[in-house]
């Protein structure tokens, strides 16, 4: 099966089990603690940014808390559902527990009604690739099969692999740390001379 091919049954099936998931209901577990939202914490994660990168050196080190990014995420779809009038995504959380990514959401534009999306992934570097691995979902009220998680966590992370190919300045990770509310990742920034 071809790479595209691929990808498209894959998009199939996850459709058809968000399209299930909102005939079944809404009810998913919560996150543990609710992360709260502000401009302060997006706009110190934009700091960070800033100053994170050494480009003498050629380097960048950062280290962001679960608030610092579940604002700033909330915040910029903020601003894009103002543009484009709507949002598809209401009360997004990210939050760094137990070495995990818990991302969450309610779904609203999908389907007539809304539905909540929790994913657990975890992070590593495996020979200068960010590697992602999905761990659980759940859309609505149904856990998606590990196959479907191997495959988005493929999709995810050869992804990332090829974002660079398509900048003119790109990012090698080197190392990546999910603790408890923080994440840390560093690596090296690439000026690519072949564009």
């Amino acid at each position: 099966m071809t790479p595209r091919r691929y990808r498209l049954t894959l998009a199939s099936v996850l459709l058809l089990a968000l399209l299930l998931a909102c005939n079944l209901g809404e009810k998913t577990p919560s996150t543990e603690m609710r992360v709260p939202v502000s401009q302060e914490a997006a706009d110190r994660l934009e700091q960070k940014l800033r100053e994170g990168v050494n480009r003498d050196e050629g380097t960048f080190s950062l280290e962001v808390t679960d608030t610092e990014l579940t604002s700033y995420v909330v915040l910029k779809l903020s601003e894009q559902a103002d543009r484009k009038g709507d949002l598809p995504l209401e009360d997004f959380q990210v939050q760094f527990i137990g070495g995990q990514m818990v991302y969450s959401a309610r779904v609203t534009t999908v389907c007539p009604f809304s539905f909540n999306v929790r994913v657990a992934a975890t992070a590593e570097v495996e020979e200068s690739q960010l590697d992602v691995a999905v761990d659980k979902a759940r859309v609505g009220v149904l856990p998606l099969p590990k196959v479907l998680l191997n495959s988005l966590s493929r999709i995810i992370t050869e992804t990332i692999a090829e974002a660079p190919e398509r900048l003119e300045e790109a990012v090698e990770i080197t190392d990546v740390e999910v603790g408890e509310r923080t994440m840390r990742i560093g690596g090296h920034i690439i000026t690519r001379t072949d564009k």
